[in-house]
């Protein structure tokens, strides 16, 4: 009783404070929370008053941030307007929920009700509840996103026909994405996913979309939770993480994760071993300003598997799905450190600025086998050895200003701001095959006799820096209460040379574009308190890496019109968007059929012109959020419909444009826990899901394969308010289909056979 009184007492003097603050003139407003400044992924509070918020249910969660706000009552007017900033902030972890207040990769941190774009966002809980711990495992439950492996732990990720670029915290890099490793989920919040051209904040980009990871920061109140998995095929994952203050008055902060996979797979011969380390201490200077400093690092052991051959007609081979073709030995290591750092100052009135820089440097080696030759009837074929070395340095720096402009007795939002990418790639390769040496002719596709120590030297390595800077801005104009204008670009500059090392030869600069536009408008119409409707127009360019007989091709030229109706329902608890887009891009790359293949590096590749056209155009539905309480839901499809409108081979012209991007693709996930919200003890919860697609052709576009439908389910079990478990169960029907297809040769991937994967999970 007494502790009630008491919360009763700290709550009214809060209230109270907050009242004679707005009295006062201070700018804290209650009836928009838009209208706050954001605090983002700081000192954020109220979801982690309790470590097992996240697994209560609304009214646990809702309990748990108002002790912590109880708590952590601010002891001045200035430390509660900086209280107040934190109501509205984009942090998943600890939330509870499968949606998010708000959105940081625009800057502004915005509702997905007034982005003027497709926007999904991947929270902390659904990959919890759906036992993702890989980057390309969370991006398959994505709206509209295809992830293609390689088999060596990297994969390709698209969506609208293009391919998707990243972004690290908000800084856009150029390269760390497509066939790259990626760090354990356990280091991450959340991902953004903005599909369609993001040229105002990306630059040079395809107009696929961007990937915001957004790591995890440390939490002033002290939590520590960690979980193990263990699964099918000797499949192991274990992660932990632990935050807190570091210093007595919380000014100090840090979080620290750690995690491990050890897995099996179920074709033969293929491993995967992999560390992952986290560490990121924030320092509160002041009220206003927080410094960040983080470092991350992964080792990874992992067999190269090139996936199996078709036959030479591209017909299904129909091999045993735990086949291995090519010798056992083929493994790729690629071990990544990166150091990042992060300055934010808090003006008044709303005004802040974010300094972000990163620096990352990877480490590649592979040493593979794979097929060069039709597989006969007796199951063989010719073989490469391949070794390759390959280092990369990604750096970036994005500094942005952002705040209100009251004009016209309206609120406005700006934001201006300027980045710096480069990725400096030293690379070389080297092949032997059987015209050099005929031992690798004629050999048994799934037991080659194929020495380890047949490694060909890299004679030749190039140095390829690849520079990109640009400055942008946005303004969100309110034009009416209901009605706002989004008016935004870029000014990109981008600069790609090389030179060969091994002969000390001097820079070539291949590609150079200088003050290249992208220009975004946008306006969004809020129909009702609770639904939007949309339209958005955006540009963008892509360099390309083919030549014209004086140098490398000019850079594709794109835009997107996009519109559609966004709702928010049951009290921000669901979010449902319907959206219709249509791209065009042009100066694609074509053959020049008129000329020798004297182009290129070595003057004896194909020559290219920039004349090619292609488009893309579908729609999208999406719903996530809660429906009911303790029922949770992820249910999206998709419509793309790409075709090539121009090509120098004519017979192309009218056919689907992207490889392994099927025209439907719909994707389910849902959750229901047996308990009311509060009960927190000897609770069941259920879980399931399915992904249905539609035909697809390969790299080669004889090689296809028809729709097919995946489904999983979940049971777990909640024994008290710090320990849980879950089983899930993949692909109950044991659907047989490729996940992934190449050509005649490789890259022919089965998707996996009926799997389970129990995981224990503990929070304090």
């Amino acid at each position: 009783m007494h502790g009630k009184t008491s919360s009763t007492i700290q709550n009214l003097y809060r209230y109270g404070v907050l009242l004679w603050t707005v009295s006062a003139g201070f700018p804290v407003t209650l009836a928009h929370a838009a209208d706050l400044p954001d605090k983002e992924d700081k000192k954020a509070t109220s979801p982690y008053a309790t470590g097992n918020a996240q697994k209560k249910g609304p009214a646990k969660a809702l309990q748990a941030q108002q002790s912590s706000a109880t708590n952590e009552m601010p002891s001045s007017v200035e430390s509660l307007v900086v209280w107040g900033e934190g109501r509205k902030n984009a942090t998943t972890d600890g939330t509870g929920s499968y949606i998010v207040k708000a959105v940081s990769m625009g800057k502004m941190l915005l509702r997905l009700n007034e982005i003027p774009q497709s926007v999904s966002v991947l929270s902390t809980q659904q990959m919890h509840d759906q036992n993702l711990n890989s980057v390309d495992d969370a991006l398959k439950q994505v709206p509209g996103v295809n992830v293609n492996l390689y088999g060596d732990g990297t994969a390709g990720m698209t969506a609208r026909g293009y391919a998707l670029t990243p972004q690290f915290d908000g800084v856009p890099s150029t390269g760390g994405l497509q066939m790259a490793q990626q760090f354990d989920l356990a280091i991450y919040d959340r991902l953004e996913v903005l599909r369609g051209p993001n040229g105002t904040f990306q630059g040079s980009a395809p107009p696929g979309g961007s990937v915001n990871f957004v790591r995890k920061r440390p939490l002033d109140q002290f939590r520590a939770q960690g979980s193990f998995s263990g699964g099918s095929w000797g499949n192991y994952h274990a992660d932990a993480d632990l935050t807190g203050p570091l210093s007595a008055s919380k000014r100090v902060t840090g979080r620290f994760v750690i995690a491990g996979t050890d897995r099996g797979y179920f074709y033969q011969h293929a491993h995967d071993r992999r560390w992952t380390a986290y560490a990121d201490v924030d320092v509160h200077i002041t009220d206003h300003t927080t410094l960040s400093m983080s470092a991350t690092g992964q080792k990874n052991d992992t067999t190269r598997f090139m996936g199996l051959p078709r036959a030479a007609d591209g017909s299904d081979l129909h091999l045993s799905r735990n086949s291995f073709v090519g010798a056992d030995w083929g493994h790729t290591t690629s071990p990544m450190y990166e150091l990042g750092g992060e300055l934010e100052h808090r003006f008044g009135g709303g005004w802040r600025a974010r300094l972000t820089g990163r620096h990352r440097v990877t480490d590649t080696s592979l040493h593979y086998t794979y097929l060069n030759s039709a597989v006969t009837a007796q199951k063989t074929a010719n073989f490469v050895v391949a070794n390759s070395l390959i280092h990369d340095q990604y750096d970036g720096v994005d500094l942005y200003v952002t705040g209100p402009i009251h004009a016209f007795h309206r609120r406005h939002d700006l934001v201006i701001g300027g980045n710096y990418d480069s990725d400096v790639m030293t690379d070389g390769g080297a092949t032997q095959s059987s015209r050099v040496n005929t031992g690798l002719a004629g050999l048994d596709i799934f037991s080659p006799v194929i020495s380890s120590t047949i490694q060909p030297d890299i004679t030749t390595m190039y140095r390829e820096p690849t520079r990109q800077e640009g400055v942008y801005g946005s303004l969100r104009i309110e034009l009416l209460r209901s009605l706002h204008l989004l008016l935004g670009g870029r000014i990109s500059f981008y600069e790609y040379k090389y030179r060969n090392i091994s002969t000390n030869s001097p820079y070539v600069t291949s590609l150079k574009n200088n003050a290249v536009p992208t220009p975004y408008l946008g306006l969004v119409w809020n129909v009702t308190s609770g639904i939007s409707a949309y339209v958005s127009f955006t540009d963008t360019f892509t360099p390309q890496s083919g030549y014209t007989p004086t140098g490398r091709l000019k850079p594709d030229l794109g835009q997107q019109i996009e519109g559609g109706l966004k709702g928010d329902f049951f009290h921000h608890n669901l979010n449902v968007t319907l959206a219709g887009y249509r791209v065009i891009e042009r100066n694609k790359a074509m053959i020049d059929g008129d000329l020798a293949p004297t182009c290129g590096r070595s003057g004896t590749g194909d020559c290219y012109r920039a004349a090619g056209k292609v488009r893309s155009q579908g729609a999208e539905a999406e719903m996530i959020g809660r429906i009911l309480p303790g029922w949770d839901i992820n249910a999206s499809y998709t419509y793309n419909d790409n075709v090539i409108l121009k090509d120098s081979t004519a017979s192309l012209e009218g056919q689907p444009y992207a490889s392994n991007s099927p025209r439907h693709l719909f994707k389910l996930w849902s959750h229901y826990r047996f308990a009311a919200p509060e009960q927190t003890r000897n609770v069941w919860s259920v879980g399931g899901g399915l992904t249905a697609q539609s035909s697809t052709f390969g790299t080669t576009r004889t090689v296809r394969q028809g729709a097919y439908v995946v489904a999983n389910a979940q049971i777990g079990y909640q024994f008290n308010p710090r320990l849980d478990v879950a089983v899930n169960i993949n692909n109950i029907s044991n659907t047989r289909y490729y996940q992934r297809l190449g050509n005649i040769y490789y890259y022919n991937y089965y998707g996996e056979p009926r799997n389970f994967m129990a995981t224990l999970r503990s929070t304090f």
